[in-house]
């Protein structure tokens, strides 16, 4: 990430509420109750009012660090789900990977998410992840119009696909089917009253976004 730097060639930079969450994370896991469910992923999970959306699952955590990318996720995953001793793990992920600091491809995205998958599968026996597509954006906000070449529509499917193939290699993953719902064809993006700027969601969003994720998270915890 940026922010003010005048020089950046792809080195991801942590920040200080990146910092804070972390922190928060790791102090959380000293007194998670184990077999619950933990929310992996980045802003749009760490703003996710999971207590709102998701009242029906006792021992929920939510692990989401604004701004992380799969590669950072990938850092964190021993506090932030490992030692949290869940049954189930809800992944969201990859969009920061295609701002212009990481400008990531969909398959090195899918590498790393990959590894995570790996990491909490061989620490967690018995562990079952839904992975969730990563939502469309506005290209003209939060997108390739906007200066983020990476971020376009057209690699986010790119992405989608590969984690399509992604999950067929492992019997405990599956893909929850997100950016069919959030798509609006007539104007090529998300739908407008489903985010604030493009990019993260509005309480519409969120409910679009529980609708598609609730009926296969309780078939996983039954």
């Amino acid at each position: 990430m940026r922010e003010d730097m005048k020089y950046n060639p792809c080195y991801y930079q942590l920040r200080d509420y990146m910092v804070n969450t972390m922190q928060k994370i790791i102090a959380g896991n000293k007194t998670a109750q184990p077999h619950g469910v933990v929310f992996f992923g980045d802003s749009i999970t760490e703003w996710n009012p999971i207590k709102t959306y998701y009242p029906e699952i006792v021992n929920k955590y939510n692990c989401g660090i604004c701004g992380a990318t799969s590669e950072s996720l990938r850092w964190i995953c021993d506090e932030a789900v490992i030692k949290y001793k869940p049954s189930v793990v809800v992944m969201l992920m990859g969009t920061n990977d295609l701002s212009n600091t990481d400008a990531r491809s969909p398959r090195q995205i899918a590498c790393n998410v990959k590894i995570i998958i790996e990491l909490i599968t061989k620490n967690l026996p018995g562990v079952k992840l839904l992975l969730m597509e990563t939502l469309p954006c506005d290209e003209h906000r939060e997108g390739k119009f906007a200066g983020k070449y990476m971020r376009s529509n057209g690699n986010i499917c790119l992405l989608n696909r590969e984690y399509q193939e992604l999950t067929k290699q492992f019997t405990n993953v599956k893909i929850v089917h997100t950016y069919k719902a959030f798509w609006d064809e007539n104007n090529k993006g998300i739908y407008k009253d489903f985010t604030t700027d493009g990019l993260h969601l509005t309480e519409k969003g969120y409910q679009c976004l529980a609708d598609q994720l609730k009926p296969v998270l309780l078939d996983s915890i039954k």
